[in-house]
C-alpha cells in the first residue's frame, strides 16, 4: 500500500481589518463624551450606572453596539434623556441647536402620586398595581 503524502497545512488568508460600523462608532463616541463631560473616571461612571467597568468600556468601544435600554440607562445616569430620530438619507446634515428650546410650564395634577418617581425596585403603581389571584372558594 503506497503511503499517501501528508497534506500541507495552508495558512488562512490574512484577515482584512474590520471597518468600524459608523453607527457603533457614533454611539461609542457619544457615551464616552457624556462620561468625560461629567468629569468621571471609568470606575466612577460604572458605579453611577450600576454596572461593571468592563461593561462601560464595551459601551465606549466602537466594535460593540449597546442596546437601547442600556443607552437609556446611560443617559438617565448623566441627567439626559435618550432620543431616537429618523432622518431621510438625502437630507443635509443639520447641526443641533446650541440651546435646547424652552419648555412650556408644567401644570400640576390633582393626584398626589402624579409626577413622583417610583421607589427603587417598585413599579410605578407600587403595591396597588399588583393583582392578586382570587382566593379559592369554599364549598359548604
Amino acid at each position: 500500500m503506497p503511503e499517501q503524502p501528508t497534506p500541507t497545512p495552508v495558512a488562512p488568508p490574512p484577515e482584512e481589518p474590520q471597518r468600524a460600523d459608523p453607527l457603533a462608532s457614533a454611539v461609542a463616541e457619544a457615551v464616552g463624551k457624556l462620561r468625560r463631560t461629567a468629569g468621571l473616571s471609568e470606575r466612577a461612571a460604572a458605579r453611577r450606572l450600576g454596572t461593571s467597568q468592563t461593561q462601560l468600556r464595551r459601551m465606549e468601544d466602537p466594535r460593540y453596539l449597546p442596546s437601547l435600554r442600556s443607552l437609556a440607562r446611560v443617559a438617565a445616569a448623566y441627567g439626559y434623556r435618550l432620543s431616537v430620530e429618523f432622518q431621510p438619507q438625502d437630507a443635509p446634515k443639520q447641526k443641533p441647536p446650541a440651546k435646547p428650546p424652552k419648555r412650556a410650564p408644567v401644570t400640576r395634577s390633582v393626584s398626589p402620586s402624579r409626577g413622583r418617581r417610583a421607589a427603587p425596585g417598585r413599579a410605578r403603581g407600587g403595591a396597588r398595581g399588583r393583582r392578586r389571584a382570587a382566593a379559592p372558594r369554599r364549598r359548604s
